[in-house]
Order: C-alpha cells, then sequence, then structure tokens
C-alpha cells in the first residue's frame, strides 16, 4: 500500500486559510457543496488560491468534497463557528484536535521534539522535505502558514528570537516531577525481640539443706518475669 499523499498550504499563509474557511460557511457549506468562485468573493482571495488550498483543507480534515465543490466537515463547522463568533480559545482547541492526529503535523512536532529548540527556518525545511517540495516561495509561504497553525493550536511554541519548541513540553515534565515517590516506611516503635525467644539455662542444685517450698517461690516469681 502507497503511503497517504502529504499535502501542503500553497501561496498563501494562516491569515487567509482562516478567511477562507469563514467564507465557507457564510455561503453555506455548512449544508451543501460550495464552487470556489462563491468563496472567493466572500474571503476576498483569488479563487485559484482557493482551489490550491481547499486540498490541503480537506487533507486536515476540514473540508470534503470532490471536482471543485466543497463543504464543511462537522469539525470544520465547528471550527468555523468558533472563529465567526471570536471564541479563539475553543476556535484553537478545536484546531488541535483535528491537527494532532495529522500524519504531516505528527511527522513536524517529532522532528521539534527531538532537535528542540527549532528555529523556524530549518523548519521550514524539514516540512519542504517531508512533503517532497522544493523551497520555492509558493511552498515556502504555505509552510510558514502551517507552522503558525501548529502555534496557534498550542502544539508548538514559538519563542521572542522565533525559535520553536513542543508546546506539550513543560506540561510532561511537570507531570514527571509530580509523580508521587514510593514511601520510606519508618518503624516508629519498634519491636523488642520477646525475651522467651532467648535461651535461658537455670542451674539450680537441692540438697537435704533446700527449702522446697521457697524454691517454689523463686521458679513461680522466674515464670512470672519471663512471661512478661
Amino acid at each position: 500500500m502507497s503511503d497517504v499523499e502529504i499535502v501542503i498550504p500553497q501561496m498563501i499563509g494562516f491569515d487567509k486559510i482562516i478567511k477562507i474557511i469563514i467564507a465557507y460557511l457564510k455561503i453555506g457549506a455548512d449544508e451543501e457543496s460550495k464552487g470556489y468562485s462563491e468563496v472567493s468573493s466572500i474571503a476576498k482571495v483569488a479563487a485559484n488560491n482557493v482551489r490550491i488550498n481547499a486540498k490541503f483543507l480537506e487533507y486536515i480534515g476540514i473540508l470534503e468534497g470532490e471536482r471543485g465543490s466543497y463543504k464543511l466537515t462537522d469539525v470544520g463547522k465547528r471550527y468555523a463557528q468558533a472563529l465567526d463568533w471570536g471564541k479563539l480559545g475553543e476556535a484553537n482547541s478545536i484546531l488541535k484536535k483535528t491537527l494532532k492526529d495529522n500524519t504531516l503535523a505528527m511527522k513536524a512536532l517529532s522532528f521539534v521534539d527531538i532537535n528542540q529548540p527549532v528555529s523556524r527556518d530549518d523548519l521550514v525545511a524539514q516540512i519542504a522535505l517531508i512533503a517532497g517540495k522544493t523551497r520555492q516561495g509558493r511552498f515556502i509561504t504555505g509552510i510558514n502558514g502551517f507552522i503558525e497553525m501548529l502555534v496557534t493550536s498550542g502544539l508548538l511554541e514559538s519563542d521572542a528570537g522565533g525559535n520553536l519548541t513542543t508546546g506539550e513540553k513543560e506540561t510532561k515534565e511537570r507531570a514527571q516531577m509530580e509523580v508521587p515517590r514510593p514511601s520510606t516506611f519508618r518503624i516508629t516503635h519498634p519491636v523488642k525481640p520477646s525475651i522467651m525467644s532467648l535461651p535461658i539455662t537455670l542451674a539450680i542444685s537441692i540438697d537435704d539443706k533446700t527449702d522446697i517450698e521457697k524454691l517454689k517461690e523463686v521458679l513461680k516469681a522466674v515464670k512470672e518475669i519471663l512471661s512478661e
């Protein structure tokens, strides 16, 4: 079985990808498939760019369709609505769930996790390699848009210098630190060995002058002591 094709955005960044997704919602693509020209007029993105990137949106599970006509998936509908209503936290959570099982996203995250911190240029080059694309401007722009999706969703984190780390690294480290360690058990009241467990030999000499009654009392006293 051949590998599933890796698809990346082209020509546009994440900001215009968002406009395309919302445009599909606005023209009713949550109910029925719509063509590129309708989306283009609402999103203010060239129809050719809508066409090129519809396949990518299908690849990540936002759109479904064929022959130039697409509609929003259930996930795509929820994502588009959250974006349209300004619920960015909810939108980013949906995007994270959508991307985390995506083949390209998993390979990109794995590369960053192993080599972090990673520069954006290095990740661009790696994604281009994964997707089998040259580093032409049209692909670089799209790959940067995809990286921005990963950052926005929280799967990646970017510092002030643009270096990237996996967004869940600190959470994992914190979880490891909080794993309870085995308790050290201490005996606060150590058990003293019973005197009855120690070998004791009593030598008693008896002759004609021995007072048997006193001897019985002594033996009784010894027995009581040993039994404590």
